[in-house]
């Protein structure tokens, strides 16, 4: 059963408040941010939303097995 809920309106706030904050550690440079490139967790960030752009645009992926 799919929900009829977008849930893009329910992230949309929680993922500005992070861009935010990411915003400003980079702007104090801290190594652990994913907004500082080849920062520790810059390239996990990156594979995060590649794999939920995936998710989002192939629904066969977040499926249940």
């Amino acid at each position: 059963m799919h929900s009829h809920t977008d849930s893009s309106k329910k992230l949309a706030p929680l993922l500005r408040y992070a861009f935010r904050l990411g915003v400003d550690a980079a702007t104090r440079n801290e190594d652990r941010n994913p907004y500082v490139p080849n920062s520790h967790l810059y390239h996990a960030w990156i594979a995060g939303w590649a794999s939920l752009a995936r998710g989002w645009n192939d629904s066969t992926d977040l499926r249940f097995s």
